[in-house]
């Protein structure tokens, strides 16, 4: 399968005119606990996704309780995380020219190898939050296989940048 490899060299960075809307209305769920018999939950309700050349951008509500004390109602780190492999999935099955249903078995596999978390302070939205990814590469290791590296943030305070590895199932 052929896709379009880029580096950071913007003349080889292909630039598509026009976005792609993913609405699939899809609910993701994190539950966990520091202390003992202290969950945390946060449940994303995601609106949509939008796809423009290397970058995607979705946009989700969300609902955050907890039994812990004095933790503020705010966007939880580890759900960026999460919430980050759903849009790296869409934006490569883009890539690789698969199509996406909620409901198909899973076509890639994608396996974080690096990542680095700065935190400017804390997203206590719950309506209209918006994170995005930049592909900053893509390289075919072997047949199904590739590495890329990017760039994410939400609402400009959450801030990741990484590598993964990218294997087509």
């Amino acid at each position: 399968m052929k896709v379009n490899l880029i580096d950071k060299n913007p003349f080889i960075t292909p630039v598509l005119n026009n976005s792609k809307v993913i609405v699939d209305n899809s609910i993701q769920n994190l539950k966990f606990n520091v202390m003992h018999e202290k969950d945390v939950e946060e449940k994303l309700i995601f609106k949509k996704y939008i796809i423009k050349g290397n970058k995607i951008e979705t946009y989700f509500d969300r609902e955050y309780k907890t039994s812990m004390r004095k933790s503020p109602n705010h966007y939880i780190f580890l759900s960026s995380l999460v919430n980050l492999q759903k849009m790296i999935y869409l934006l490569m099955c883009e890539k690789f020219n698969l199509s996406y249903n909620k409901k198909d078995e899973e076509k890639i596999k994608i396996w974080p190898t690096s990542v680095d978390v700065k935190m400017n302070g804390i997203v206590r939205k719950k309506k209209d939050i918006m994170q995005d990814f930049e592909l900053i590469s893509i390289y075919q290791i072997s047949d199904n296989k590739y590495t890329i590296s990017g760039n994410s943030s939400a609402e400009s305070t959450i801030l990741l940048r990484g590598e993964a590895l990218v294997y087509l199932i």
